[in-house]
């Protein structure tokens, strides 16, 4: 029998060929954990690239109802970016914005333990959060009161680091809380720092009120014939502001260096700034604070009926008439300067004072064309001041109009 035989050393050759193109496909391995956190990543990155960002992007910009899916994608973008400021506030307003309260201070954490609370937004976000905490609390309860001291401390803390429009509102904000002592520090706050003519210096208000001063002699009121008789009873906080009234008006009717949009909040911080001090009771105060902080504001814009009757609740009837005769000065028509002289003179004879009331009347009387209504008043005010000669002048005026004024 013949048998073959295979020369092993003939075909090393060819076995080592067929090794070398088979043997890769017969090993195999097994991905390693760096590979499967490689390919999560991308995966994620992938996700996060294929979502509809710009439907998101409308939904914020849009301020619609908080969406699920919004707040999802927000924090999903948190996760993959931890250090990203802009997206972690996004996610905190939308997550406040749902009602997430618990949520949104675990967002909002990493940015309230440093140097994040310089910022005006993340401090705007976290009086917001302590404040919809207080209100998300019944009354009358523990609860509740803790949470009110909450955000009267976060207030007090980071409330001057907002901007002006911020401040304004978070003022409001303390008010409805009863927070009143941190509103009127925030309002003061406000006043103190806004930039209104107050800021430019004793040197400058002074050559203001001279420049006012000569503008007005040049805008004389009806009847009157010299400066000195037109002021006679005011005080010199009135005279400096019907000068800078005048000098205003001549200059177009808007203070200069100071913006509309600066003038309507100072004037608003001032409203909120009474108001706070009314609302603890305070009427005194709210005096005080008009007084202090009047000269700085735009008269026109100045509610003076609330003013007088911030004075007669203090029991102050001449700070009364003197709102009245910064009224009666500032008045563009017939009609407005009638209110504010009969305003005056009814500030004086509720405080049971019928003699100051007829001086008054009588050193303001320039203002007021003449008319029968003028004189009827003006002969019973003079019965009720126990001045018969004076009456019998304005009843004899009363029967005959057209006659001058009388001084």
């Amino acid at each position: 029998m013949i048998v073959d035989t295979i020369d092993i050393r003939s075909t090393a050759p060819k076995a080592s060929r067929y090794r070398r193109y088979v043997t890769p496909q017969l090993k195999t391995h097994f991905v390693g954990p760096g590979h499967l956190i490689a390919l999560c990543g991308a995966m994620l990155v992938l996700a996060v690239l294929l979502f509809p960002r710009a439907f998101i992007d409308q939904q914020l910009r849009a301020e619609g109802p908080p969406q699920a899916a919004t707040i999802a994608y927000l924090q999903l973008l948190v996760n993959a970016q931890p250090s990203n400021e802009t997206v972690r506030l996004q996610l905190v307003h939308e997550r406040l914005r749902a009602g997430q309260l618990a949520e949104a201070e675990v967002a909002l954490a990493p940015l309230a333990h440093h140097a994040g609370l310089e910022s005006a937004k993340v401090a705007s976000l976290w009086l917001s959060l302590r404040r919809a905490q207080f209100v998300a609390i019944p009354p009358g309860s523990a609860a509740r009161e803790e949470a009110r001291r909450a955000y009267a401390h976060a207030l007090e803390r980071l409330g001057r680091r907002l901007s002006p429009a911020g401040q304004l509102a978070e003022t409001r904000h303390a008010i409805d809380a009863g927070l009143y002592v941190t509103a009127a520090r925030l309002a003061t706050h406000l006043l103190m720092t806004a930039p209104t003519r107050s800021r430019t210096g004793a040197a400058e208000d002074r050559h203001g009120t001279d420049r006012a001063t000569a503008v007005s002699m040049r805008v004389e009121p009806r009847g009157s014939t010299s400066r000195s008789a037109l002021h006679h009873d005011f005080t010199d906080t009135t005279e400096r502001l019907v000068g800078l009234v005048w000098a205003s008006r001549a200059a177009g009717g808007h203070t200069a260096h100071v913006p509309i949009e600066a003038r309507h909040i100072h004037q608003q911080a001032f409203d909120a700034l009474l108001q706070s001090h009314l609302a603890a009771g305070q009427p005194d105060e709210a005096l005080q604070a008009a007084q202090e902080y009047l000269p700085s504001l735009d008269p026109a814009r100045v509610d003076w009926t609330r003013l007088m009757q911030i004075a007669s609740w203090a029991n102050r009837p001449s700070a009364a008439a003197n709102f009245a005769q910064h009224w009666l000065a500032i008045a563009g028509d017939d009609n407005t300067r009638w209110t504010a002289f009969q305003a005056m003179i009814q500030a004086y004879l509720s405080a049971g004072q019928p003699r100051q009331a007829l001086t008054a009347a009588v050193a303001n009387l320039h203002w007021i064309p003449p008319s029968t209504a003028l004189w009827r008043n003006m002969t019973r005010l003079a019965m009720q001041a126990g001045d018969a000669g004076k009456s019998v002048q304005y009843a004899r005026r009363l029967v005959g109009l057209g006659t001058p004024h009388v001084h």
